[in-house]
C-alpha cells in the first residue's frame, strides 16, 4: 500500500436517514410531524400517468429560468426535491413560448408538493408528464464518443446524482461530501476564520480536446481545481494527466470502468480503485480520494476506499451538466445554487462546460469564494471541526 494522507475518513456508520430541514414559515411547522406523507411512496405510480408541477409559460427560455431562479429563492425549502425543465410550449410552433415545469423525485406525491408550494404563497398546476426532450447537441461531433471518456447517464443514475444534491443540503458540510465523516464545524467557527472556501471538480474522461480546454481556462483564471478521471479512458491519454498534475490540480479516482460499484463485492470494488491508481502513478499522479461513479456506493465501497488509503468524495452542487449539455441552463443551476463552501460537479467531457466555466468562476468569485483542490476543502474543515478528526 502506498502511504497517503487520510483526510477525514471514518469507516464507522454509514450516512445516516436523512430528513427534511425546518419549514420556511415557523406557522407551518405543525406539518413537520407529517413529513412521512411528503416521501410516502407511490405504489400505483406504474398504474396512473407520471405527473410533473407546471410553473408558467414565457416569452423566452431565458425568462423561464429566472423565473426558476425566483422560486427557488422564495421557497428553497419546498422546491428543494425538485427538478426543472425548460421547453417549448408547443415544440412544432418555435413562438409558442417556453413553459417552466418541474419534475419530483419518484418518491414524492406531485399534488402533496403543490400544495405545500401554494400554500407558502407561490403558485402551481400538476400536469401530465412530458416525454424528455433529448439533451441539447454538443458543438464537436467528436465530443460524444466512448473512447473520449463521455459516460451517458441513466434515468436511475439520474435520479440518485440529484437525490446526493438534496441531501447535501441536510447534511454537516463535511459529511455531505465525505460519506463515513460524522464530524461537525461550528457556524461560529467558520464566520471567525472567515472560511470561504470553494472546490471545482471535473469528473469523466480525460477527453482529448475538451480536457484541455478546461485547463486553459482554469490556468487563464488561476484556479486549481480537482478532476476524477476514469481509469480505462485515463490509460490512453497520460499527456493530459501530467498536464493536470503539473499545472497545480489535484487528480482523484472515479474507478476503472465508471460501474454501478453497488453491485460489485469488497474485492472488485477494491480492484477498480487499486487499478486506476495504479494507471494514473504512471501519468504521474497519486490520488487520495475516490468518487464512486454517479455517487453510489455502499458499505464494501468505504471499505475498498480505506484499503487503498483513500477519501471517498461526494459534491454538494450539481450543475447537471451531464443532463442539459448547455452553458444557459448550467449557468442557471449555479446561481441558483452555488455560494461559499460548494464543491461542484462538473464534467470534463462536454463542450458547454467549457464554455460556461469562466462564468461560473467568475459568478462564484463574487459570492466570496476562494477556490482550492478538493483535498484542501475537506482538510480544512477537518481542522475546524468538533470533535476534530485525526489526520493519518
Amino acid at each position: 500500500m502506498r502511504g497517503r494522507r487520510h483526510l477525514g475518513f471514518l469507516t464507522a456508520g454509514l450516512l445516516a436517514a436523512v430528513t427534511h430541514g425546518p419549514l420556511a414559515d415557523p406557522a407551518r411547522a405543525a406539518d413537520q410531524s407529517h413529513l412521512a406523507t411528503v416521501t410516502t411512496l407511490r405504489k400505483e405510480a406504474d398504474s396512473h400517468p407520471a405527473k410533473m408541477l407546471q410553473f408558467g409559460v414565457y416569452r423566452t427560455e431565458a425568462d423561464a429560468w429566472v423565473a426558476w431562479k425566483a422560486v427557488v429563492r422564495r421557497q428553497p425549502d419546498m422546491v428543494a426535491d425538485l427538478v426543472p425543465r425548460v421547453a417549448l410550449q408547443r415544440p412544432e410552433i418555435p413562438d409558442s413560448g417556453f413553459v417552466l415545469r418541474a419534475a419530483p423525485l419518484p418518491d414524492l406525491d406531485p399534488n402533496f408538493v403543490c400544495r405545500r408550494i401554494v400554500g407558502g404563497g407561490g403558485s402551481c398546476l400538476v400536469v401530465d408528464a412530458v416525454a424528455e426532450q433529448p439533451p441539447t447537441t454538443p458543438v464537436a461531433g467528436s465530443e460524444d464518443n466512448d473512447h473520449n471518456g463521455v459516460v451517458t447517464y441513466s434515468p436511475d443514475q439520474s435520479r440518485e446524482m440529484q437525490e446526493i444534491e438534496r441531501q447535501a443540503a441536510r447534511l454537516s458540510r463535511i459529511a455531505a461530501i465525505v460519506p463515513g465523516n460524522e464530524a461537525r464545524v461550528d457556524i461560529g467557527a467558520l464566520k471567525a476564520s472567515r472560511w470561504n472556501l470553494c472546490s471545482l471538480t471535473f469528473d469523466d474522461g480525460p477527453h482529448p480536446a475538451v480536457t484541455p480546454r478546461i485547463l486553459d481556462i482554469l490556468r487563464s483564471e488561476g484556479v486549481r481545481a480537482t478532476f476524477f478521471p476514469i481509469g480505462n479512458v485515463a490509460v490512453r491519454h497520460p499527456r493530459i494527466i501530467q498536464r493536470i498534475v503539473q499545472e497545480g490540480h489535484e487528480v482523484g479516482n472515479h474507478s476503472l470502468t465508471h460501474p454501478n460499484m453497488r453491485t460489485l463485492n469488497t474485492e472488485a470494488q477494491r480492484a477498480q480503485i487499486a487499478e486506476t491508481n495504479r494507471i494514473l502513478a504512471q501519468a504521474g499522479a497519486d490520488p487520495v480520494l475516490f468518487r464512486p461513479p454517479a455517487g453510489r456506493w455502499n458499505g464494501d465501497t468505504l471499505t475498498a476506499v480505506e484499503q487503498e488509503k483513500m477519501s471517498p468524495a461526494l459534491w454538494n452542487v450539481d450543475t447537471r451538466d451531464w443532463f442539459t449539455r448547455d452553458a444557459g441552463k448550467i449557468m442557471a443551476q449555479l446561481e441558483a445554487t452555488g455560494t461559499i463552501g460548494s464543491v461542484v460537479l462538473m464534467h470534463t467531457t462536454y463542450n458547454a462546460t467549457a464554455e460556461a466555466l469562466p462564468r461560473a468562476i467568475g459568478l462564484l468569485r463574487t459570492r466570496g469564494c476562494r477556490f482550492v483542490t478538493l483535498s484542501e476543502w475537506i482538510t480544512s474543515l477537518n481542522s475546524l471541526a468538533t470533535p476534530r478528526i485525526a489526520q493519518r
